[in-house]
């Protein structure tokens, strides 16, 4: 008995022995200036301060081995690859980002695998953050893209083969991950493809290789660690949402009704980040959706930007004081909310760099011309950083954009946005002639619910 009980002594010492060595990461950031950097994961977060000379050091306590990404700024980032007990040392020149990264130590082969995979994605496909790039790679026919494709699987194969990596299982996911690389590649192909091609009503053939609808969102270890099936998993949950078949149901039950399908907390808690947009003034049953939101999150920080959102939008239900604005207006004066009071208030809030947003001119123009004369302000408030505060103004003179025309002070930033908790435009606001809410996510002027709406309320 004394033996047994010394052997679960032993082998209980030893796992949580294991657990404590944690993961060392340590290396050098040069030209970077800052004071930390981060370490981003799935349901975690860790800022890791660096040296006056750019040295860190770190022993992290890692929830799972996979794909982590290492952060500078909050604007360049990379993935790592990390386990529970590497010893992992990066090198980085922050000026030449991309192209500096040095890895060495204990994990530095399956980061290097990582670095030639990066380039061999830009052989294959050339730089996809370059616009004139992705244009030539989704404007091709179908054939030819499946074969590049193809040929990309077929070369990080053989360069993974090559390598003689002895770490099993990075190399098993891997293999996954190359599938889910060009599946991911193919579901972006249509709407990329219709986009390029000014053919938004664009299908690919019934042959084309898409994902089957039985598409599964539920392995944990291949969430962990490969980024395009996490992106599937995303499109897919995004599909589930607002593309699938029509009925009674709002995106938000049919939202929880796809969560409700996965077993796994971790992904449940990372997909459930795809109805953060969902949550307005106009939800129905506010706090009860806002509760069950939060039932399937892990993430300590989403939930709080959860609460937080929820404790701004419930002030934000139709028939509520709406918060007000005092914003430049195109011809150098200002204009309030009050300054209208006695009208209808239609409010567009877009940006010069927001496709759907100029998607939406051609739609608002006509609702303009066909209600003008009637008691509505239609006021599109820009929300462009300062530095283009001239392409807001030429984009007007471009595209002849009438009705009040105002520039917000700050950005996302601007109290008006945060006070209506805009997290993605472009966003739609209709207001009463008493400067109260008669919704606080209006319909599109492409929606024809927007003329139902204002019929409703006698325009």
């Amino acid at each position: 008995m004394k033996k047994i009980i010394a052997l679960l002594t032993a082998i209980c010492f030893i796992s949580c022995q294991d657990k404590e060595i944690g993961t060392l990461l340590s290396g050098k950031i040069t030209n970077l200036d800052a004071k930390s950097i981060k370490l981003e994961g799935l349901n975690f977060s860790k800022e890791i301060n660096l040296n006056a000379d750019g040295t860190f050091s770190d022993t992290l306590q890692l929830d799972y081995d996979g794909l982590y990404s290492l952060v500078l700024n909050d604007e360049k980032q990379r993935f790592i690859y990390l386990e529970n007990g590497f010893q992992l040392n990066v090198e980085n020149d922050a000026s030449d980002f991309k192209k500096s990264f040095i890895f060495k130590g204990n994990g530095s082969d399956e980061n290097n695998f990582m670095l030639k995979k990066t380039h061999i994605i830009d052989s294959v496909y050339g730089d996809l953050e370059d616009m004139e790039n992705a244009k030539i790679l989704f404007t091709l026919d179908e054939k030819t893209f499946i074969d590049k494709n193809e040929s990309y699987k077929k070369v990080i194969l053989a360069a993974l083969e090559k390598e003689k990596l002895t770490n099993e299982h990075f190399v098993k996911y891997e293999k996954l991950d190359a599938d889910y690389h060009v599946l991911r590649m193919y579901e972006q192909y249509p709407s990329y493809h219709g986009y390029f091609i000014d053919n938004r009503e664009f299908k690919p053939s019934e042959s084309f290789p898409l994902a089957k609808d039985d598409f599964s969102m539920d392995n944990e270890n291949l969430f962990k660690f490969s980024f395009s099936y996490r992106n599937l998993c995303n499109g897919f949950f995004s599909k589930k949402m607002y593309d699938g078949p029509q009925s009674d149901k709002t995106p938000i039950e049919k939202g929880f009704a796809a969560l409700k399908t996965i077993k796994s907390k971790l992904i449940q808690s990372e997909l459930v980040k795809n109805m953060f947009y969902e949550l307005n003034g106009t939800t129905p049953n506010l706090e009860a959706v806002y509760k069950e939101m939060l039932s399937y999150s892990i993430d300590k920080k989403y939930k709080e930007k959860l609460t937080e959102k929820f404790e701004i939008v419930k002030n934000l239900a139709k028939g509520l004081p709406s918060p007000s604005f005092d914003y430049e207006n195109i011809n150098g004066g200002k204009t309030s909310l009050e300054s209208l009071k006695g009208k209808f208030v239609y409010i567009d809030v877009w940006a010069t760099w927001c496709g759907p947003c100029i998607a939406e001119i051609p739609a608002l123009k006509e609702v303009e011309k066909e209600y003008h004369g009637k008691n509505i302000e239609f006021v599109s408030i820009s929300i462009d950083d300062k530095k283009d505060h001239e392409k807001w103004k030429k984009m007007l003179a471009d595209k002849e954009l009438k009705g009040i025309q105002l520039f917000a002070d700050n950005n996302w930033e601007s109290e008006f946005v945060k006070k209506y908790a805009i997290d993605g435009i472009p966003r739609f606001i209709l207001i009463d002639t008493e400067g109260k809410i008669v919704n606080a996510d209006a319909p599109r002027p492409s929606d024809a619910k927007l003329k139902e709406l204002l019929k409703e309320v006698g325009l």
